[in-house]
């Protein structure tokens, strides 16, 4: 990436090891989007895994994390970041074609969020359309969302002590913004493969739930809560 260029969107892939699925992963993205001054890949690993990483992966962006936990990664990932959009993966997803659709839209329309599919295991397509009432009870998968520097900046940061939910806070803030002027995009294509069998499938999230009472009535309204 040429000095003063801003890509078109940041994919930020935490990562706790350097290997064949971290592979997989970065070249699923680069087969589609080569040009890493539209595209830019930030790694963020851990201490131990950074050398590892910046050897595999010379032509990427690697940090370290500064705090060990999945959503503090993040954080660090979009602080570090340099485009337009920002857009989360796990290792051990793989982008689809429906991606190259997605960055046509960021680059024509400029939208706050862009919302699509993700391909689940294998069952199948697992819609990521937004919805206000959705989104009180479940989350829609990370995989399936492109959100503007902007937007995740505002709605942000993630909170570091939720497990694996956090991102269902900053989303239902997002969609129940009552005086925003987001621009929301759906695409009916999924932008990746999720296994449907990581971390985040597996482990509740307590202090979420614990909060989800006052989150409701915050930003939603009494009667969700």
């Amino acid at each position: 990436m040429t000095a003063g260029t801003v890509p078109i969107i940041s994919i930020v892939i935490p990562a706790l090891e350097v290997d064949r699925e971290l592979r997989r992963c970065i070249d699923s993205v680069r087969m589609l989007c080569p040009d890493a001054s539209r595209c830019e890949v930030v790694l963020v690993v851990p201490e131990r895994c950074a050398r590892d990483a910046r050897s595999s992966f010379p032509d990427e962006v690697v940090i370290r994390e500064r705090f060990s936990s999945i959503y503090g990664a993040m954080n660090d990932g979009v602080a570090r970041s340099k485009g337009q959009y920002v857009y989360f993966l796990g290792k051990d997803d793989i982008v689809l074609p429906g991606l190259v659709s997605a960055l046509t839209i960021l680059s024509n329309q400029s939208p706050s969020v862009v919302f699509g599919d993700v391909y689940w295991g294998d069952r199948g397509i697992h819609s990521g359309k937004p919805s206000k009432l959705k989104i009180i009870g479940k989350n829609l998968c990370h995989q399936g969302i492109i959100y503007s520097r902007e937007t995740i900046l505002k709605y942000g940061p993630y909170i570091r002590r939720m497990k694996v939910q956090a991102d269902q806070l900053v989303n239902t803030r997002i969609l129940w913004d009552r005086e925003g002027d987001n621009n929301f995009v759906y695409l009916d294509k999924p932008l990746a493969w999720y296994s449907g069998a990581g971390y985040s499938s597996s482990v509740r999230d307590p202090l979420f739930w614990r909060l989800h009472p006052l989150i409701l009535e915050k930003y939603v309204g009494a009667w969700a809560a």
